[in-house]
């Protein structure tokens, strides 16, 4: 297995964008890089953490503050070719860590129902099922919270 480094990210709303817009087309399938450049210059103490595998970013973590206590997990993946290296449970891992350390008490992350893997890599992290609704374009979606403070 090659090595892992992971970084937490300090640049600009923008570089930002440009860093992960390739990778995100890669991840999700129709995405749209408005959703990116028009949400993330707005964005409350954006957290961003990232891992890069020889040389290229292989996978990231972003969330964002969404009260006094909570911190939103909101996007993250990882490279098709870098899965099942362990990089989605260490991105998650130093984002609730830096999140418990800046005061946060929880977590919450919303993902569409039939994302089986990512339901499960937050049941295995602490996360409860706390809702269940079906969005504005009619897809299901789970909302799932973790408690960090023990």
């Amino acid at each position: 297995m090659s090595d892992i480094e992971y970084r937490r990210y300090k640049g600009s709303a923008d570089e930002a964008i440009a860093l992960l817009l390739p990778l995100c087309l890669t991840l999700f399938p129709g995405f749209d890089p408005d959703y990116l450049a028009l949400r993330l210059p707005g964005i409350a103490e954006p957290e961003l953490w990232l891992a890069y595998r020889e040389g290229e970013l292989a996978g990231f973590k972003l969330g964002y503050r969404r009260g006094p206590h909570l911190f939103y997990s909101w996007l993250g993946g990882v490279h098709p070719s870098a899965r099942r290296l362990g990089i989605a449970d260490a991105l998650m891992v130093r984002q609730h860590e830096a999140a418990a350390a800046s005061g946060y008490t929880h977590v919450e992350t919303r993902t569409r129902a039939v994302n089986n893997a990512m339901i499960i890599v937050n049941l295995r992290h602490g996360f409860q099922v706390v809702g269940f609704e079906i969005d504005t374009n009619g897809i299901p979606i789970v909302t799932q919270r973790k408690d960090l403070r023990g």
